[in-house]
C-alpha cells in the first residue's frame, strides 16, 4: 500500500528560561535508571539525501527488516518493534517506537516546511507497543540524594492509549530549528512504525520519502558571514548532511594571520582614570583624600570639578565638598548614595568615579526652610521584611524560576516555627498592619487533598488558619490591628497543625514581612522615611545624638538631592531635624548625622580594558581569573604557536565592559555574543575557562568558596538546579545549539592552574608511540546488562591495534579489590579511560558501601604524564560547582599534578544510560574514524548527534561539560606505530567524480574483503577530510559492512571492509555529496 501524506510542520520551541539561584550541595549519591535501546549503531546510513534543487531537499529513509520482543508487566502483554539503525523513542508514557534523526542545513529559519512524498507500509495486527518507562526522584525527602532516588516506574499517557488513532500521527516530521553559528539548521526526525492502541495496528514503513522546502523571502540569518572558521566548519560538515548542497562562506586558511598578529590584548585609546567603588547597603557614602589616595588615584592631578560617576551606565549625582577652587585638598569630600544590590548572583553593586569630564552631575538642592504652614505628620507607611537563605531545595519539582532557598529546613507536621522581627517607634493606637508570610510545600499527597493545614500566628495570638494544597507557592496574610505588635521584638510562629490525613505534611518558610505605620524618631541616628499621602509637609525627626544632621530627598538613587537651610532642635542634647518639603506617593527621604556616613566596602583603581572593540579578533578566547592571568598566558603563547589567535581576558575586565562591573554569568555571554558578531572574522571558535565556579553566588550557605570563573545555573528536569557551561556559547539563535568549543580548567589555586595548563602543553608537545598510548581501559558496573553492552560496543569502534582493556564489576567477587585494578591499569598507561554505570559527584558506584572508584583513590594515581581522556557515562562526575571542600570525579582527574587525566567529558546532572550510548558512540568513533580538529570538536559532534535523534536528550547537550582544553588534539596512533594529530581543515574541493576498487567482490562465506574508494575534485582541492558513507540496499543478510562511514586521506582516499555473512548476492552502494558508486558482492 502506498500513501502521499502532505504535512506543514511548524516550529515549536521548549522554552527554558534560565533563571536561577544559588546552591551549596551536600554530597550527592545519585541512583542511575535506565531507558533501554535496541538498536546495533548510530542512526545514519538509514537516511539518504536524494538529488534536490535550490527550494528544497529530498530525504529517503529505508528500514530492511524488523523483529518484535515480547515483554510483560502485571500479567499484560506487550511488544518492542526493534529495527537496526535506529534507537527507542524514550518520552514518558508514550509508545516507544524506533526513530531516526538527521539534521538539515537551510537556508531560512522560517517559512520551511517538510511534505511525504512516498510512504509505503503494511499493517500488522495484534500489537500492544510498551511504554517508555517514567522516572522521578521517589521518598519523602527529595532534596538531596540519597534520601530521594531515581526509580522508573510504569506510565501509559492515557490520552494517547485511549485515542483511536495511530500515533505519532505522522512518520516524518521536522523537529526544532536553530543556528550552528551563522547556519540555519532543524531536527527532521523519521519513526518507521505507527501504532493505534485501540485496534492494535501498527505500520510498519519500508521506505519514506520526504522533501523539506523553503520559501524565498524569508532570510533570516542571526549574522551575515563572510569567512567561516576551519575549527568549526568540519563539525558542519560531517553532521548536516546536505552541507554541500548549501552556500558556505568560504573557509579561512590558518596562516592568514601572522605570530603578532595572533596575540591580541586589551589595550586600546587612553582613557581617563577611574575608581571602582563596590558597595553593600543603601545610604551615604563619602570618600575622602586618603581613600582616593590608597586606591592609587592621583588626586593631585585632577580638577574635583571633573569628577563623574556612574552606576549601571547611568549618570550619579555627586556632591563634593571644597571642588569650587579646581584643587582636591584633604579636606575634601565627595559624597554619593549607595543603592542596595540584590540578585541571584550578587549582593555588591558598583559606582564608578572617572576624572577628566568637562563637568560632572552634582547633586540639585532643595530649601527645607520652615514656612509654619505645612502639616507636622505623626507617622509614615513602612515595611519590615525578614529572610533567612539557610536551606537550598535543589530538586525542587518544577523549580524553574522560583526560589530554591528558604528559611531553615522543612517543617514536618505538627511542627511550628518562630521567626523574629525588630520593629522600633511602631505608631500606638488601632491603626492596622498588614502581615504576610511566604510557605512553599514540601510534599504533595494526591490521597489527600489538601494536604497543607497551617496557622499563623503574631506575639502568640492566631492570625490566619488555611488548609492548602501540593507544592504550591502559599502566601499567608491577614491584617490586624496595631495592638497586636510590640515596640521592639515581634514574633511570627508558623504552625503546621498536621491534621489533613496526609501521610506527610512538609513545608518550607520563605520570607515574612509586616506593613506597618512607623514615626519620625531616628533608629542609631538614621532614618528613612515618607510622607503618610502626597502634600506639603514639615518633617520633624527626632532622637538624634548629635546636631551634625543633613537630609537628602532620595526617590530618584541617581539624583539625589541635598536638603539645605533645616533647622535643629536641641532637647536637651536629643536633637530634632525640621525641613518643609512636597512628597509625591513614591518620595523617599533619608536623614542621618555625619558619623552614620558608610565607607564602601571597596575602592580600587581600574585597569582600563577594550574588549568592546570590533578591531580584535580571535580563534581561541581564554577567560581567566585574574588570579591565573599570569598562568593562562603560558596556555596562550602555546595556541599562537599552533597557528591560532588568541586572546587572554580576566573575567573581572568581562563584568567591567559587559555589566558595569557588577557580577553576572550573564556578562560572560554577551561578552562571547560580542565577540562572534563584532569582531573580525572569522569568529571565534574555541573558549576555555580558567578557574573553578560556585553554585551558591552569594554564598548563602556561608562556606566562604571563592566563583572564580561562575558557570549559569539551569534547571533541569530531575536534579532541578545544576551548571552549564554549555550555555555560554549559545551565541547565535535562540537554541541550545553550541556555537564555540567550550571546554574548563577547573582550578581553585595558582599552582593547580599551573599543573593543568602545564598538562595540556606538555600532552600536545609530546605525542606517544609506546605500547600504553594503544591501551582503552573500558569500566563498567554489574547491575544494568546496558553498562556493559556499551561498553562492547566502544570496544567494536577501536582499531585493530588498540587493546581494550576491561574492569567489569560483574567479573568480581565482593572480596576482589576493584578499586586497584582500575589503578593498576590507568598507571600503566591508558589512552582513553571510560566508566558506565551508577555515579555520583565524587565516586563510581551505587553509594559509599557499594563504590566502585572515589576521588580518594583518584588522589592515588601515579600515571606519571601517561595521561588519558576520561568519559563518564554516569551521573554527576562532572557536578564542579559544589563548595570548595566537595571536589568531584572530574576535576580530581584534572588537577592531579602530572597525572590524573589530560582532559574528561562528565555530566552535571542525572542522566540515563540511553543518552549515554548515543554520546558515546558517537565521541569515540569521532576519535578513531573521524577527521576531528580537538576535543571540543569531538565533544561538541557528540551533543549534537544525540539531539539530532531527539530533543529528548537536550538535556545531554547542556549539561556535559569538557573538563579540558577544546582545542587539545589526540594523538591516535596508526598501524605503523606513528601518533596521527589531525591538521586544521583545508580548503574545500567541488566533487567531480567518486570511483570504487574493485567494482566486484567474491568472497567465501566468513571472508573480509576491502573496498577502497577514491575522490576526485573538479579542481586541484584538497581531497582529505570527506566523510564516505556505504549503505547495503541489496542482500543485507548477505554480507555486512564493518565500518558504514570512513573519511579520505591526504589522498582522498577511504577504506571499507565487507564481510561476507551468506551464499548469495548484495548490491553496496557509497555515496558522497549526491555523487554514488556501487559494487556488486558475491557470496560463494
Amino acid at each position: 500500500m502506498i500513501r502521499r501524506w502532505i504535512v506543514k510542520i511548524f516550529f515549536v520551541r521548549r522554552n527554558r528560561s534560565y533563571y536561577s539561584l544559588c546552591m551549596v550541595i551536600a554530597p550527592l549519591v545519585a541512583i542511575l535508571s535506565f531507558l533501554m535501546l535496541w538498536y546495533t549503531g548510530l542512526c545514519n546510513a538509514s537516511v539518504t539525501l536524494l538529488p534536490s534543487d535550490s527550494r528544497s531537499i529530498e530525504l529517503e529513509f529505508t528500514i530492511d527488516g524488523f523483529h518484535t520482543e515480547t515483554l510483560q508487566h502485571e500479567g499484560k502483554t506487550y511488544q518492542r518493534i526493534c529495527i537496526q539503525d535506529t534507537i527507542q523513542s524514550a518520552m514518558p508514557g508514550e509508545p516507544q517506537l524506533p526513530q531516526c534523526g538527521t539534521m538539515v542545513g537551510l537556508p531560512v529559519i522560517h517559512g520551511v516546511s517538510l511534505d511525504i512524498l512516498d510512504a509505503q507500509y503494511e499493517t500488522l495486527q495484534g500489537y500492544n507497543i510498551y511504554p517508555a518507562p517514567k522516572s522521578g526522584i521517589e521518598g519523602e525527602n527529595q532534596d538531596t540524594f540519597p534520601s530521594g532516588s531515581i526509580k522508573q516506574t510504569f506510565f501509559e499517557n492515557q490520552h494517547i492509549y485511549t485515542s483511536n488513532a495511530f500515533f505519532p500521527d505522522t512518520p516524518v516530521k521536522m523537529g526544532n530549528k536553530g543556528y550552528l553559528r551563522d547556519q540555519p539548521v532543524a531536527q527532521v526526525h523519521f519513526t518507521p512504525v505507527q501504532f493505534n492502541p485501540v485496534t492494535g495496528e501498527v505500520r510498519i514503513y519500508r521506505k519514506i520519502v520526504a522533501r523539506v522546502s523553503w520559501k524565498e523571502g524569508h532570510l533570516s540569518p542571526e549574522k551575515k558571514t563572510s569567512m567561516a572558521s576551519p575549527f568549526f566548519e568540519n563539525l558542519l560538515k560531517k553532521k548536516i548532511i546536505n552541507y554541500h548542497n548549501i552556500k558556505r562562506p568560504v573557509i579561512a586558511e590558518n596562516s592568514y594571520r601572522t605570530p603578532v598578529q595572533r596575540k591580541m590584548d586589551s589595550s586600546g585609546a587612553e582613557v581617563s582614570p577611574r575608581l571602582k567603588i563596590t558597595v553593600k547597603e543603601e545610604g551615604m557614602y563619602t570618600l575622602t583624600y586618603n581613600d582616593l589616595i590608597d586606591a592609587g588615584f592621583d588626586v593631585d592631578a585632577i580638577d574635583p570639578r571633573t569628577l563623574t560617576m556612574t552606576n549601571k551606565g547611568e549618570d550619579v549625582a555627586i556632591f563634593i565638598e571644597g571642588e569650587e577652587d579646581g584643587v582636591f585638598n584633604t579636606s575634601d569630600t565627595i559624597v554619593f548614595y549607595g543603592e542596595e544590590y540584590t540578585d541571584i548572583y550578587t549582593d555588591k553593586n558598583v559606582y564608578w568615579l572617572t576624572a577628566g569630564a568637562t563637568s560632572g552631575v552634582r547633586m540639585n538642592i532643595h530649601d527645607g526652610a520652615t514656612s509654619g504652614n505645612a502639616i507636622v505628620p505623626d507617622y509614615f507607611p513602612a515595611t519590615i521584611h525578614v529572610e533567612e537563605n539557610t536551606y537550598y531545595w535543589q530538586t525542587m519539582p518544577e523549580g524553574e524560576g522560583q526560589d530554591h532557598y528558604f528559611w531553615g529546613g522543612k517543617l514536618t507536621a505538627p511542627q511550628t516555627k518562630e521567626l523574629t522581627l525588630n520593629i522600633k517607634n511602631i505608631l500606638s493606637g488601632p491603626e492596622t498592619a498588614a502581615i504576610r508570610v511566604q510557605l512553599k510545600g514540601y510534599t504533595d499527597v494526591s490521597k489527600s487533598d489538601p494536604d497543607h493545614h497551617t496557622k499563623i500566628y503574631i506575639n502568640d495570638k492566631e492570625i490566619d488558619d488555611q488548609y492548602w494544597d501540593g507544592r504550591i507557592v502559599f502566601n499567608h496574610e491577614a491584617t490586624v490591628s496595631h495592638e497586636y505588635l510590640n515596640n521592639g521584638k515581634n514574633t511570627i510562629t508558623v504552625e503546621t497543625v498536621g491534621d489533613t490525613g496526609a501521610s506527610v505534611d512538609q513545608l518550607l518558610i520563605n520570607w515574612a514581612e509586616i506593613d506597618y505605620l512607623d514615626t519620625y524618631v531616628a533608629e542609631n541616628d538614621e532614618l528613612f522615611f515618607r510622607a503618610p499621602s502626597e502634600g506639603v509637609y514639615q518633617f520633624e525627626v527626632s532622637s538624634f545624638t548629635g546636631s551634625d544632621m543633613e537630609a537628602f530627598d532620595i526617590t530618584d538613587h541617581n539624583a539625589v538631592v541635598r536638603v539645605i537651610n533645616t533647622n535643629i532642635v536641641n532637647d536637651n542634647k536629643r536633637y530634632t531635624l525640621q525641613f518643609e518639603g512636597v512628597a509625591q506617593s513614591d518620595t523617599r527621604f533619608l536623614a542621618l548625622t555625619l558619623a552614620q556616613y558608610k565607607t564602601p566596602f571597596a575602592i580600587e583603581k581600574d585597569e582600563t580594558s577594550s574588549w568592546k572593540s570590533s578591531d580584535k579578533g580571535a580563534d581561541y578566547i581564554i577567560i581567566t581569573h585574574e588570579d591565573f592571568y599570569d598562568n593562562a598566558l603560558a596556555l596562550a603563547s602555546h595556541r599562537i604557536d599552533d597557528g591560532l589567535r588568541v586572546v587572554t581576558v580576566k573575567v573581572g575586565d568581562i563584568y567591567d565592559e559587559f555589566n558595569d562591573g557588577i557580577f553576572s554569568p550573564q556578562a560572560i555571554r554577551d561578552f562571547l555574543s560580542y565577540t562572534y558578531n563584532n569582531w573580525q572574522e572569522p569568529a571565534p571558535a574555541y573558549v576555555v575557562l580558567i578557574g573553578d565556579a560556585y553554585q551558591d553566588y552569594n554564598d548563602n550557605l556561608a562556606s566562604g568558596t571563592i566563583n572564580y570563573v561562575p558557570s549559569q545555573i539551569i534547571e533541569t528536569d530531575e536534579l532541578g538546579e545544576t551548571p552549564s557551561d554549555n550555555w555560554f556559547v549559545l551565541v547565535s539563535g535562540n537554541d541550545i545549539l553550541p556555537d564555540m568549543h567550550i571546554g574548563r580548567l577547573c582550578a581553585q589555586t595558582i599552582e593547580q592552574a599551573e599543573d593543568i595548563i602545564n598538562k595540556v602543553i606538555l600532552y600536545d608537545q609530546h605525542p606517544s608511540d609506546e605500547d600504553w598510548a594503544k591501551n582503552v581501559l573500558l569500566v563498567a558496573d554489574d547491575d544494568q546488562s546496558s553498562f556493559e553492552s556499551l561498553s562492547e560496543e566502544i570496544i567494536e569502534l577501536l582499531p585493530d591495534n588498540y587493546t581494550a582493556k576491561r574492569v567489569y564489576v560483574g567479573d568480581y567477587t565482593a572480596s576482589d579489590d576493584i578499586a586497584s585494578n582500575i589503578t593498576r591499569n590507568i598507571n600503566d598507561g591508558c589512552f582513553m579511560v571510560n566508566y558506565t554505570g551508577h555515579g555520583a559527584v565524587n565516586m563510581w558506584g551505587l553509594n559509599e558501601s557499594t563504590s566502585i572508584y572515589t576521588t580518594d583513590d583518584i588522589a592515588l594515581l601515579d600515571n606519571w604524564y601517561k595521561l588519558p581522556v576520561v568519559t563518564v557515562a554516569n551521573c554527576l562526575n562532572g557536578f564542579f560547582t559544589g563548595k570548595s571542600t566537595q571536589v568531584s570525579v572530574a576535576e580530581e582527574f584534572q588537577r592531579l599534578q602530572d597525572k590524573g587525566a589530560i582532559a574528561v567529558w562528565a555530566a552535571t546532572a542525572l542522566s540515563y544510560t540511553s543518552g549515554h550510548r548515543l554520546l558515546m558512540l558517537s565521541f569515540y568513533e569521532s576519535v578513531f574514524t573521524g577527521s576531528s580538529y580537538g576535543l571540543g570538536e569531538i565533544s561538541t559532534e557528540a551533543k549534537l548527534d544525540a539531539y539530532s535523534q531527539s530533543s529528548y536528550w537536550s538535556e545531554l547537550v547542556e549539561t556535559f561539560v569538557l573538563f579540558g582544553d577544546p582545542a587539545t588534539r589526540l594523538h591516535v596512533v596508526a598501524d605503523d606505530g606513528i601518533p596521527v594529530t589531525p591538521t586544521p581543515l583545508p580548503q574545500e574541493c567541488t566533487i567531480s567524480a567518486i570511483e570504487a576498487e574493485p567494482k566486484k567482490l567474491v568472497l567465501k562465506k566468513g571472508e573480509e574483503g576491502e573496498v577502497l574508494i577514491t575522490i576526485t575534485c573538479e579542481t586541484n582541492g584538497n581531497t582529505e577530510g570527506f566523510e564516505i558513507k556505504a549503505n547495503i540496499k541489496k542482500g543485507k543478510k548477505i554480507a555486512k559492512i564493518a565500518n558504514k562511514t570512513a573519511v579520505t586521506d591526504v589522498n582522498g582516499q577511504a577504506s571499507f571492509i565487507i564481510t561476507a555473512k551468506k551464499k548469495g548476492k548484495a548490491v553496496v552502494v557509497f555515496s558522497v555529496n549526491n555523487i554514488t558508486e556501487k559494487i556488486r558482492v558475491k557470496i560463494k
